[in-house]
This record gives C-alpha cells, structure tokens and sequence, in this order.
C-alpha cells in the first residue's frame, strides 16, 4: 500500500489566499516608511529656504544701511564729528530688528590727486581727508588708498572728492540648522558730495580740504 503526502486543508488554503489579497491592498505601511524616509529631507530643504531668506533679508539691510551713511554724509558740505555721529545713528533703524550694537561702520572723505606720472597705468592718488567709525579703525588722514581700496576707474577727476561708506555686520542665523556659525556681511559704496567738491570736516584741521585743493590731504 503506497503512502499518500499529507495534503493542506482547503480552509487553510483559503485563509492562506485572504491573506496575500489583504497585504496586496494595505499599502498604509508602504506609505509610513516613505514618509519617514523623506522627512529629513523636507525638513532640511524647509529649515534652508528659511535661514537663507533671513540671509539674504539680512544682506539687504546692509547694503541699504551703506548707501544710507553714505547718501546722508553727501548731502552736507561740512560735517563735526557729532554730525557724523548722528548719521550712523541710522543703522539703529535700517538694521531693525537686528542688534546694530554690533555692526562695524565707518565713513571717510577721500581726495583724488595727481599722480604727478605721464603714464596712463599709473593711477591717480586718492588720499583720505578723514574718516570716521563706529566698533571699527578710522583709515588715517593723509595715508593714501590703494586700488584694492579705491578702483582706477573712480580716480579720474583730478581735485575732486569721493565718499566712502563702509558696513560689516557679523550675522548668526536664529536656527543654525542648515547655515552655521556667524557669516560676516559686508558691503562698500562710493559716493560723489552732492553740494561741493568737498564733505569738509571744520572740527579738524585745514577742514580736511587738500590744500591745495588739486593736492592730496595731509
């Protein structure tokens, strides 16, 4: 007599057959784990779009604040040192709602003058006739700007006068998840006085004017 293999009973077959169906339908934990997997990364890309807008804002406003000191100081044609003073008093409101205690400013009066050289190449003297900060170092009077400091290109009126308007604020972004650390921002800005050749300062001496007026200050 031949043995048989034991064979499985239809109902455990039908349950068997229930069952695959059942897990081909429920794709709820398919979607959990995806989910878990994409969640640091839209977290990451959420909490980056956020800290680089408060960057760029934060860059604005220092650019904003450079022409402001410089557009305010063009406007006179002789400044005290309070005068100045009061002009950087701006950044307590263009830097709003960020700590402007901490911001670097410095403004400066910067006379072209021959370079007393018939070669093209050789760039006018651009000499500072003074210069004023706030948590900085003021440029000294009579010491004379290099191009990495004044382009050629903005010396090529012979007695005239530039103003310089410098901001550096050191930011540290409120989440600190996708930029760490503290960024330093910076910008620099040129300006023409709009009422005299000169921003003269008549707290110093000679008003910080050349003299002559085609010569460089000292």
């Amino acid at each position: 007599m031949r043995n048989r293999a034991p064979t499985t009973p239809r109902s455990v077959i039908r349950l068997a057959k229930r069952a695959v169906r059942f897990l081909r339908r429920d794709t709820r934990a398919v979607a959990a784990v995806e989910f878990a997997l994409l969640l640091p990364l839209m977290l990451t890309l959420y909490i980056g779009s956020v800290e680089v807008t408060q960057l760029l804002t934060a860059d604005r406003r220092i650019v904003l604040l450079s022409r402001t000191i410089g557009d305010l100081t063009t406007q006179s044609a002789s400044l005290v040192a309070a005068d100045v003073d009061n002009i950087l008093n701006a950044s307590t409101a263009v830097l709003a709602p960020m700590n402007a205690s901490t911001a670097r400013l410095r403004v400066s009066s910067v006379a072209i003058s021959g370079s007393g050289s018939t070669d093209p190449k050789v760039p006018n003297k651009a000499s500072v006739c003074w210069s004023y900060q706030r948590n900085w170092t003021a440029l000294t009077k009579g010491s004379f700007l290099t191009t990495d400091d004044l382009p050629t290109g903005l010396r090529t009126d012979v007695g005239s006068s530039l103003v310089i308007a410098e901001v550096q604020f050191p930011y540290k972004p409120v989440i600190g998840y996708v930029i760490t650390g503290t960024v330093t921002l910076s910008e620099k800005i040129f300006m023409r006085p709009r009422v005299s050749t000169y921003v003269a300062r008549t707290d110093m001496t000679n008003n910080a004017i050349p003299n002559p007026t085609t010569g460089p200050c000292t």
